[in-house]
């Protein structure tokens, strides 16, 4: 029997045995060290999986097979030892408390929902699966014990539905959740719209309709308030059939109510910007920043042609970010007009449907209007170049593909084939089959507009274009929060039928995604950050996940037995990725 021996570190004792085999390759014995455990009032508490007697010294792995003969040998049944995943939490409580998520829960749904919430929320961060599986996630985990919930808490699928629906339901709560959100913010807010199929039974909120994938079904739409960085603030469901204007006016009453003062800026996409929508938002004294339609409305080709004639112009040009624009900017009128009035030969006017219109400077009727707009003209030379070429490519395809063929239905085959470049092709038939060409004019009017975009904003003479963007950059972040939302939090198809239920799931998933989002946020920061050596950093940093971060953390258990306990080895990757939260445990277990 080799004699073991006890090492000092950190203020704890560990047993070691010395142990040696033989080896093939340098045809002798080899020593080996084997890690026994943790010594506890000097008594050896073995590691998991692991016996030791104290009279016969005799130290093995516990075989499920033992007969009662063999008892003696293995440990004693008074001794509970418990293991429980310890690092994913430890993480996430961190990233919480500087997000001030738990204490605007408890103080808007009250501490014993606010942290049942709060516990689902990070179980699901950790493994985003069904609700009815929460319980085995928190229970394989340190979660209640951080958040101080009671051991024998019911969290089974019964009491998850139950708790979506009770919270879906208390509207007042919900909302003073979301204004304590929007109030932490410095005023830039994105706004945007996402779709989610459904196999649900009816519910007021279902509606049929096409999602964001051109994908007929059953489904719910997701209005999403973040803020610049893609953190999630509010959300509203409508039902499917809702256009994306129509939720732009709730958006707009809700933030003025909820966010202290009202005052905010929101960051659209194109999809919201009619002329309506826009009359709307001035009407509201709303700050906005958006991109306008490149539509073929006389207003709009007059300012991409003032642009075009300016391109080269060293006096437009704006260097932003490491790319030069041609920038010009401009004014617009907005106004309510006379539904149906004859705008013919008023090429400086942009009618809607709906009784609004835009009005160029230089228009006699612009000084009378209600509301003036900013806009903003760029004209990017390296992506219209990028673009160009793309759609070159394309027509050459299409013209190779087609020449020479003697299709049945010539029109028909064209039009399949073309798609959204007809208009820029000419086609003939003869006797050798179909010919094509490529329209002049339609090709330089198309090609004049690549890499042109054009923001509106209230006028507003010290809004500057590098603000705006600014903002035009930031309106990328939310569709990459949507896809996390959607692909890696299992928000596509939600299955309940019942309309408080799934808006207590909807605010779930919203809680997780604010923690993932924080964590996107710093591991971009990280592998950017040319200050940090390599070395300092987690490996593989730059295509660490949220989720590959969690579960590299999974291997920091919390073991407990009779009156002791204590966390199993904290590798260097752990401490780094500790590191890049400003966390990281080193003597114990921290409160929170």
């Amino acid at each position: 029997m080799v004699e073991p021996y006890i090492t000092e570190r950190g203020g704890k004792q560990y047993m070691y045995r010395a142990t040696s085999r033989y080896s093939p390759e340098k045809k002798g014995p080899v020593a080996e060290t084997e890690y026994m455990g943790v010594v506890v009032d000097g008594k050896l508490r073995p590691k998991r999986g692991y016996y030791y007697n104290e009279e016969t010294k005799e130290f093995g792995r516990i075989d499920a097979s033992m007969s009662e003969a063999d008892w003696p040998r293995r440990p004693p049944r008074d001794v509970t030892i418990r293991t429980r995943i310890f690092g994913d939490v430890y993480l996430l409580m961190a990233i919480q408390k500087r997000l001030h998520i738990r204490d605007h829960l408890r103080t808007s749904f009250g501490p014993e929902i606010g942290d049942i919430l709060m516990a689902v929320s990070m179980a699901y961060t950790i493994s985003p699966s069904a609700l009815m599986h929460m319980e085995d996630i928190i229970d394989r985990r340190c979660i209640k014990e951080m958040l101080d919930l009671p051991k024998d808490l019911d969290l089974s699928s019964p009491r998850m539905s139950e708790l979506t629906k009770t919270v879906g339901s208390m509207e007042g709560e919900k909302e003073e959740f979301f204004a304590k959100r929007l109030d932490a913010e410095d005023g830039l807010l994105v706004y945007d719209l996402t779709s989610e199929s459904t196999y649900s039974v009816p519910n007021p909120k279902v509606e049929w309709g096409r999602n964001k994938d051109r994908i007929p079904a059953e489904q719910i739409n997701l209005g999403l308030v973040t803020n610049r960085v893609g953190m999630p603030l509010m959300f509203r469901l409508f039902p499917g059939s809702t256009a994306d204007v129509a939720t732009l006016k709730r958006l707009v009453d809700d933030v003025k109510r909820l966010k202290d003062g009202g005052d905010a800026t929101i960051v659209m996409d194109r999809g919201f910007v009619t002329v309506r929508s826009t009359y709307f938002l001035l009407k509201r004294r709303m700050d906005f920043i958006a991109p306008m339609t490149m539509n073929e409305s006389s207003v709009v080709k007059s300012i991409v042609t003032d642009l075009i004639s300016h391109v080269g112009d060293v006096k437009h040009k704006l260097v932003h970010s490491g790319t030069s624009y041609t920038m010009m900017r401009s004014h617009l009128g907005v106004r309510r007009c006379c539904r149906g009035a004859n705008m013919k030969g008023r090429a400086t006017v942009w009618e809607d449907p709906d009784g609004y219109e835009l009005v160029l400077e230089e228009d006699e009727s612009y000084r009378s209007c209600e509301y003036y707009l900013d806009v903003f003209a760029f004209h990017d030379a390296r992506s219209a170049a990028e673009e160009i070429n793309g759609m070159d490519l394309a027509l050459r395809g299409i013209m190779d593909d087609l020449e020479g063929t003697k299709p049945t239905d010539p029109a028909k085959s064209f039009q399949r084939a073309a798609g959204i470049y007809s208009r820029m092709l000419d086609w003939t038939m003869d006797d050798d089959g179909m010919h094509l060409t490529v329209k002049q004019n339609a090709h330089t009017f198309a090609a004049n507009r690549k890499g042109v975009f054009i923001m509106t904003a209230p006028a507003d003479e010290d809004r500057t274009a590098a603000a705006v963007l600014d903002s035009y950059a930031v309106r990328d972040v939310i569709e990459d929060v949507f896809m996390e939302y959607k692909v890696e939090g299992d928000g596509r198809t939600p299955r309940s039928g019942d309309k408080d239920a799934i808006e207590g799931r909807t605010l779930i998933r919203m809680v997780s995604m604010m923690m993932k989002v924080e964590m996107l946020r710093r591991i971009a920061e990280v592998a950017d950050d040319k200050r940090i050596k390599p070395s300092d950093k987690p490996r593989n940093i730059g295509r660490r996940t949220p989720e590959g971060l969690l579960a590299s953390l999974s291997n920091i258990e919390k073991v407990q037995g009779d009156g002791w306990e204590h966390l199993t080895e904290i590798t260097r990757d752990n401490r780094l990725v500790f590191n890049m939260f400003d966390v990281g445990p080193t003597k114990g277990l921290i409160e929170f």
